[in-house]
């Protein structure tokens, strides 16, 4: 019987990737960052030994080619263990995830920086297809910090926050009672089919529904929703499904993120105990032939981006601390892989994603403990889940067991 468990926590990577130029990003490290930050001003060590055994602070050491300040290399390493970086152009959630599933990531396209962001054309036709009299925000800008200054204003005007960041993405915030849920789902539909029938290829058109009365308790909640684009070729997940009649369940966002194309079940959850506990749960009735994927989308969303190192540091010794959970379960043919989509650094200047190598620690009873070296594409994956499961191969990526 063949089971394979791949977890992305969302946002982990350890170093700076060699193209990190272009991005701004020399010198982001999120793990290394933030375990220095903890031994300095917090005087501890990161605690995350089933990680360490697993070889993750080996591959933070190997991808910046210096010891991991406030990180425990003295452990008995029980995976096989990698690093690698990314072919596509992008440091956002769709590309690492796409990449990791064996997709050739498209070039996106990203609303301006120095100008009003989203052309004002588009806007008008959104306004017109979905009967706005008009929106608030059009500009890059932190979610949390345009519903406090624009909150009070939209629950007033009934106008929806439309905002873009440094991904290809188009958001829409909106007082999930006051202007209502399902209406705020309906909007961000209507404006993923006017851009699919736009020359503009974004990536993700994301629901970021939030409550309270005023700027000082407005507060987003765990109703988020992301349309995101059809992946434009046949996914890992696609080719397990098709060839072995097995299946794919995904936990939190997983589903969203490939447009649930190739998924068989998909579970909501949120948290990193909740997200846990529906894995735990779907580990215990797998079959054979089946693959459990879950992002752990907490580590990005509200330490990363909101630059919280200590709620970062705490948020992975839980993880770690329930990792132990699934490791238990493990049947003899089964594979947990671990790994990440992309960084963000909560010590680095800006609230965006970060260029990183990301961590590829894969484990199993069967599998013998080893050093796989640096990949130069996070399709290795894929790959890797190919051979396992011996499907046919994908267009490309290498296998690294």
């Amino acid at each position: 019987m063949k089971r394979l468990f791949l977890i992305v926590i969302d946002s982990l990577g350890i170093g700076s990737t060699n193209d990190a130029n272009k991005f701004g990003d020399i010198g982001a490290n999120t793990l290394g960052h933030i375990a220095e930050y903890y031994y300095y001003n917090k005087h501890k060590i990161l605690k995350i030994p089933n990680l360490s055994s697993l070889g993750l602070v080996k591959t933070i050491q190997y991808a910046t080619n210096c010891y991991p300040v406030g990180m425990n290399l003295q452990t008995d390493i029980i995976g096989s263990y990698a690093y690698a970086s990314s072919l596509a152009a992008g440091k956002d959630t769709i590309s690492g995830h796409w990449e990791i599933a064996g997709i050739l990531v498209p070039s996106w396209h990203y609303f301006d920086k120095l100008n009003n962001s989203i052309p004002d054309s588009l806007l008008n036709l959104i306004c017109e297809m979905n009967n706005l009299s008009g929106f608030l925000g059009n500009c890059h800008a932190s979610g949390t910090e345009i519903i406090k200054k624009l909150g009070e204003e939209h629950i007033i005007t009934g106008k929806p926050i439309i905002y873009t960041s440094a991904d290809s993405v188009c958001q829409v915030a909106c007082h999930e009672n006051i202007f209502g849920l399902s209406k705020l789902y309906n909007l961000c539909i209507s404006i993923r089919s006017i851009l699919n029938s736009s020359a503009y290829n974004i990536s993700r058109v994301i629901a970021r529904p939030f409550t309270g009365n005023n700027a000082n308790n407005f507060i987003r909640t765990k109703n988020r929703c992301d349309l995101s684009l059809t992946p434009p070729s046949i996914t890992v997940f696609q080719k397990l499904i098709k060839e072995k009649d097995g299946t794919v369940i995904s936990i939190g966002k997983i589903a969203d993120i490939y447009a649930h194309v190739g998924i068989n079940k998909h579970i909501k959850a949120y948290g990193i105990n909740n997200l846990f506990n529906k894995m735990v749960s779907e580990i215990n009735t797998a079959k054979n032939n089946t693959i459990i994927f879950t992002n752990f989308v907490d580590f990005d969303e509200l330490y990363g981006h909101r630059r919280d190192i200590i709620g970062y540091a705490s948020a992975l010794e839980l993880f770690d601390y329930r990792l132990s959970e699934i490791i238990s379960k493990m049947k003899n043919n089964d594979v947990l892989i671990i790994t990440a989509d992309h960084g963000c650094d909560p010590t680095w200047y800006g609230t965006d994603h970060t260029r990183e190598f990301v961590p590829i620690l894969i484990y199993g009873p069967r599998i013998k403990s080893r050093y796989y070296g640096y990949r130069s594409s996070f399709a290795d994956i894929s790959q890797t889940i190919v051979k396992y499961f011996n499907l046919s191969p994908m267009s490309y990526g290498t296998s690294i067991l």
